[in-house]
């Protein structure tokens, strides 16, 4: 197995990882570990700690939300990256906030509700999350995590958020102020580039643009690191896999055809492949080899394709797999796991 991968659990081999390394955290309860470079999880770290305003950004399914999850669902992985960095090691706590649901700036702040027959103005989200997050201050490191923010219905919701997104005094509709000093924010959204709004609603505001001071980009792990990370997790080591490792290869060759294709427009209606992907993948071949690797791989990866993008997918699938499909009845991927 390559040595690109370390534990985050383990001090020394911490230690040893480059920034480009993969470290692997640990998993948060009832899910799987996650595989981020050292430099993109230390930035975010470093940015949490010292209260900053971030922005995660990137295409979809490059773990941006996974990376936040792994922090503070799993506190250990915040925690053990603080003691590496030398920062206090206190927890994280995470409000979480989707941008999604706010129509109007006005709701950032309150909104009509319904009791008892009566309406009455009652704070968002948002705002109870500002109040939470200030009263533990110094005993955690509160963060508010804006969720999709390039899912917002209109630029003014993201205007209205540049009063609410300050070190200074936040005044609330009521004209209660918070101190905004002591709270780091997260955006997370596909805005990744000044002319890429892909999968956006409206345009990223220039302002709040300008107020996000920390901005990391996160994409797709490289062939050779999404297969180190498939080999770690179905624990291949050594030539007595060599079946295992093939198999892997070749799905990760076709994970990364596909990605090229949606590049130039092509296989549009294919979601971009992803580790988790190519783990239902491996798992199908390992539990019904009786199927042939095409059928898988259309129950899987490829479920998902319209009727024409199907057949542009025959030639994508044998340029990976070579034709190996011709083995359907006696794969030996049975053997594998």
């Amino acid at each position: 197995m390559s040595n690109s991968v370390f534990r985050i659990d383990n001090p020394e081999e911490y230690r040893k990882a480059g920034p480009e390394d993969l470290i692997r955290s640990l998993p948060v309860p009832g899910g799987h570990p996650l595989f981020i470079p050292k430099k993109t999880l230390e930035k975010l770290v470093c940015g949490v700690a010292k209260h900053e305003f971030i922005h995660l950004s990137g295409p979809t399914g490059t773990a941006k939300s996974s990376l936040i999850e792994a922090l503070h669902r799993e506190p250990r992985n915040f925690r053990l990256v603080c003691k590496a960095l030398g920062y206090d090691v206190l927890p994280i706590k995470v409000y979480s906030v989707e941008m999604v649901t706010y129509e109007t700036p006005g709701e950032l702040y309150e909104r009509r509700s319904l009791k008892d027959g009566s309406t009455y103005d009652e704070k968002s989200m948002l705002v109870r999350s500002l109040e939470k997050a200030k009263k533990i201050e110094g005993k955690c490191y509160p963060v508010i995590w804006i969720r999709e923010m390039g899912r917002v219905h209109t630029a003014s919701v993201q205007g209205g958020l540049l009063n609410l997104m300050t070190a200074d005094d936040i005044i609330l509709a009521n004209g209660t102020r918070i101190n905004g000093c002591g709270i780091a924010w997260i955006a997370d959204s596909n805005y990744q580039a000044q002319d890429d709004s892909t999968h956006t609603l409206v345009t990223f505001d220039d302002a709040l643009k300008r107020r996000l001071a920390i901005n990391i980009t996160m994409d797709y792990l490289s062939p050779e690191q999404e297969a180190d990370v498939l080999k770690h997790i179905f624990q291949v080591q050594g030539n007595g896999h060599k079946i295992m490792h093939e198999i892997i290869n070749k799905v990760v060759k076709l994970g990364n055809d596909i990605r090229q294709e949606r590049a130039k427009g092509n296989l549009q209606s294919l979601p971009p492949p992803s580790i988790w992907g190519y783990m239902a993948f491996i798992r199908m071949a390992t539990n019904l080899p009786h199927f042939s690797l095409r059928e898988i791989a259309m129950s899987t990866m490829l479920g998902n394709a319209s009727s024409e993008d199907r057949e542009k997918l025959k030639s994508t699938f044998a340029n990976a797999f070579k034709d190996d499909d011709s083995k359907s009845k006696d794969d030996p991927t049975k053997a594998i796991i």
